[in-house]
């Protein structure tokens, strides 16, 4: 029968190399077989990954077990031994193949299944009687702390710029799925290490951004609990009656808006009410991917006593402030219909936005507007049990809502969005709030109930940006008393064409 096989470099179990196990348990009879295997096990220890000590003492207790067993009676215990021995090598086949990043989204699994490999080592052990329980206690001991070790050699890894580069860039985009769950990982490593202001936590945040935009995904976990993002500055740098905009930064690497909403309370039913928003979210970004609709990256319950809301933060500021700013420059056509595309994109997947208005469409670094904080209407009337338009701060919206938004308990549907659109376009050309020669809200809503409509502007400036008569009819539309006499948006955009 041949000798078993072993490479010539060394490797050693508990001090030995692998030509000195084949000299020590070879001639023994019964454990020739059983010695090939743990050479062949202390090949493949070498090749573990991201467990490598925790596999490291399971080769050792291999060695330990056919040390017990030829000290004991080999003749009794072989078939058994050399069992055990088998499926640790096939074990240890399995994990040394893996690759880096299996082998780190899998760590857990690695460690249960060594974990078992013991609890086998043991059973033998204890069956033959050949070790004591004081060897049982050290091995569970000692596992634990190399357990620890390991998935801390991972996280150092993974916060390591180049190390992580290198799995991105390694990754063809057939594995995106592989990549999706190493975002996973990696933001449960940095919730791990929230406490820890170093650079371990700043690397992991900073390399999870380089595999977000790798896979073009929102973070997994949109519930932003693991420092993902940090305010800047103690004060509000804009905001409006219902809300505060706080400047921050996203897994160290992107300006984002820190979206403070006032109206409701940091609480278990606001934490439901955002998590089912996030498959909104989710969806709307694959279908959009941040063409006409401000994404949200996610909330945070965690940063006082109101959650929040964050988005990409956009230097262009506000439509309204664009357009006053850079008003020879604009596109004014283009402008408008890129809003009401982004309102299509809303309608199409059913989802009111509820409060369009100019401060709240954004403007990007390519010069176009951003659809932002759709949604949110309905967020803070589900989670204060408060009809949205009697909310804190919302008055300054009503001379953008609809007739039947102001009245009872308020119907937010895409006729009353489609309402709001026209108002919006009449403010972004005209560079004022609707019906501006009316100073009280209260007022207004009086008026339009009795009928009153916005009065046609007519300076030649105005009629320069695009309010031509044709525009002029396709808001009165609009602006319809009866709601489903209103244009729907995709007669809207096709009117504009």
């Amino acid at each position: 029968m041949p000798a078993p096989y072993y490479r010539t470099q060394v490797i050693l179990s508990l001090g030995r190399s692998a030509a000195e196990v084949v000299a020590t348990f070879a001639p023994v009879p019964g454990l020739y077989a059983a010695a090939g295997m743990l050479c062949a096990i202390m090949e493949l220890t070498e090749n573990v990954i991201a467990n490598r000590r925790e596999a490291r003492q399971l080769r050792d207790r291999c060695h330990t077990l056919l040390q017990a067993a030829k000290d004991t009676n080999p003749r009794v215990c072989t078939m058994q031994v050399l069992q055990v021995h088998q499926i640790i090598k096939s074990k240890m086949d399995a994990w040394a193949t893996l690759g880096r990043i299996n082998s780190f989204l899998q760590q857990n699994q690695i460690k249960e299944d060594i974990a078992k490999c013991h609890e086998g080592i043991t059973d033998c052990l204890t069956h033959f009687q050949l070790v004591s329980h004081m060897e049982i206690h050290n091995w569970q001991e000692d596992f634990a702390a190399n357990s620890v070790l390991d998935h801390r050699e991972v996280i150092a890894r993974l916060s390591d710029v180049q190390e992580s580069q290198s799995l991105i860039h390694n990754t063809t985009l057939d594995n995106n799925t592989m990549l999706k769950e190493m975002m996973v990982f990696m933001q449960s490593a940095l919730f791990e290490n929230k406490n820890i202001a170093d650079r371990t936590h700043n690397g992991l945040a900073s390399n999870l951004y380089e595999l977000q935009r790798q896979t073009d995904n929102l973070l997994p976990n949109m519930n932003l609990q693991s420092g993902e993002v940090v305010r800047e500055g103690n004060f509000p740098v804009s905001g409006t009656a219902a809300m505060d905009i706080y400047k921050g930064r996203y897994l160290n690497r992107e300006d984002v808006a820190i979206k403070v909403v006032r109206a409701v309370n940091s609480n278990e039913a606001s934490k439901r009410r955002f998590m089912r928003e996030v498959k909104v979210w989710n969806d709307l970004w694959n279908q959009d991917r941040g063409r006409h609709i401000l994404p949200f990256y996610g909330f945070c319950q965690t940063d006082g006593p109101f959650p929040y809301m964050v988005s990409p933060w956009q230097s262009n500021g506000t439509a309204l402030q664009f357009v006053k700013k850079f008003d020879t420059g604009v596109d004014y056509r283009k402008m408008v219909k890129h809003i009401a595309l982004g309102v299509q994109v809303l309608h199409e997947m059913k989802v009111v936005h509820g409060d369009i208005k100019a401060s709240n469409i954004m403007i990007n670094a390519k010069f176009e507007p951003l659809l932002a904080d759709f949604g949110l209407s309905q967020i803070v009337e589900d989670i204060t049990g408060i009809p949205f338009t009697q909310s804190r701060g919302v008055s300054d919206s009503y001379r953008w809502f609809a007739p039947e938004v102001c009245k009872g308990q308020g119907v937010l549907s895409a006729r009353s969005d489609v309402y709001a659109l026209g108002m919006t376009i009449l403010e972004l050309l005209t560079h004022q709030q609707p019906y501006q020669k009316i100073k009280h809200t209260t007022e207004v809503v009086i008026r339009r109930e009795k009928g009153e409509l916005p009065e046609r502007p007519n300076e030649s400036r105005i009629l320069q940006r695009g309010l031509d008569e044709q525009l002029w009819f396709l808001l009165e539309d609009c602006w319809r008393t009866t709601a489903s006499e209103r244009p729907k948006i995709d007669e809207i955009i096709q009117r504009m064409d």
